[in-house]
C-alpha cells in the first residue's frame, strides 16, 4: 500500500514539471470591497471669496412674489439710508406712524418723478416687508448722514458668516467694547465689533459669540447691500 502511494506522488511531481506555468489555469481572485473614499469635511474648507449681493426687490412686473406685505404706511423719505449706505436707491424714511423705516428701496421701473411707493426691510433675511406710499416726492439731492462710512462695504447692511451666523447692521452703535463699536447684532446672540475688513477676497470680522469672553476672527460668506 505504501509503495503505491509513493509511486502516485512521483507521477504527480513529474507531470508538474512537464506543464508550463502559462498553461495553468488562473487562480480564482476573491473580490474585495473597494476602500471607501474619505468624506470631505466642508466645515474646514476655506472660502474662495466673499459673495457680495445686492438686494433687488422689484422686477419688471412689480414687487418680488416671494415677499409678503406685512403693513402699508404712508410717509416721507429725505435722507440716505443708514443701513444700505452704498445704495443710491435706498432711503431712510419716516412713516406717518412716527416709525423710521430703513432701508426702503425705490422701484427702478417706476418713473423717477413718480416713484409711488417704496419697499422697506428689516433685514435681507426677512420675507415680510412694509410698503411705504410717499406723501411727498423724493428729494433727489439726498442729505447724507454725517457718520456715513467712506467705504460703504466697510459696514454692509447684513452679513452671513462662514459659521452660519447672520448679523444685521444697527442704525445706532451705542455699545463700545475694547474701543470698538458694536455695529452688528447677530441672530444667535453674538455681535460684530468694528468694521468689516474687505481688503482680501475673503472678508473677515471680529466676532463675539454670545457669553464669550474673547473675540474670534470670522470669515464673511455673504455680504448684502
Amino acid at each position: 500500500m505504501m509503495r503505491r502511494l509513493l509511486v502516485l506522488l512521483g507521477v504527480i511531481v513529474v507531470l508538474g514539471t512537464l506543464i508550463p506555468l502559462g498553461a495553468m489555469p488562473p487562480l480564482p481572485v476573491i473580490a474585495q470591497d473597494s476602500t471607501p473614499e474619505a468624506q470631505l469635511d466642508t466645515s474646514s474648507v476655506s472660502l474662495a471669496r466673499t459673495d457680495v449681493r445686492l438686494l433687488l426687490p422689484y422686477g419688471a412686473q412689480g414687487l418680488d412674489a416671494d415677499l409678503a406685505t406685512a403693513a402699508n404706511v404712508t410717509g416721507v423719505c429725505g435722507f440716505s439710508s443708514l443701513m444700505a449706505t452704498g445704495r443710491p436707491d435706498a432711503w431712510d424714511c419716516l412713516g406717518d406712524d412716527d416709525q423710521i423705516y430703513d432701508p426702503c428701496f425705490e422701484n427702478p421701473y417706476a418713473p423717477a418723478d413718480a416713484p409711488g411707493e417704496l419697499v422697506c426691510f428689516t433685514s435681507p433675511f426677512a420675507a415680510d416687508v412694509v410698503l411705504l406710499a410717499l406723501d411727498e416726492p423724493l428729494t433727489r439731492e439726498k442729505e447724507s448722514p454725517a457718520d456715513a462710512a467712506a467705504d460703504p462695504w466697510a459696514l454692509p447692511w447684513a452679513v452671513e458668516l462662514a459659521n452660519g451666523e447672520r448679523c444685521v447692521l444697527q442704525s445706532e452703535s451705542e455699545l463700545v467694547l475694547a474701543g470698538e463699536a458694536v455695529h452688528y447684532e447677530c441672530a444667535d446672540g453674538g455681535a460684530i465689533l468694528g468694521e468689516v475688513d474687505s481688503r482680501l477676497p475673503v472678508w473677515v470680522v471680529s466676532y463675539l459669540a454670545q457669553d464669550a469672553s474673547e473675540t474670534t476672527l470670522a470669515e464673511v460668506a455673504v455680504a448684502w447691500s
